[in-house]
């Protein structure tokens, strides 16, 4: 299950200053990527992008 935690903590600690560096949720906003309702989009894009580096076991 995904933990329920602000969307800033998600971000393994290695990965964060470069999302924080390169303005990663700034442009998303700049973009204009919002949604209705549910998670942020800013949160689902963090997720998935972490998805991509975890292994399967």
């Amino acid at each position: 299950m995904i933990e329920q935690k602000q969307s800033c903590n998600q971000l393994p600690k290695e990965i964060k200053p470069a999302f924080e560096e390169l303005r990663v949720l700034k442009h998303l906003k700049d973009a204009k990527i919002n949604k209705k309702f549910g998670y942020t989009a800013a949160y689902l894009f963090q997720l998935v992008f972490v998805l991509l580096f975890i292994s399967p076991q």
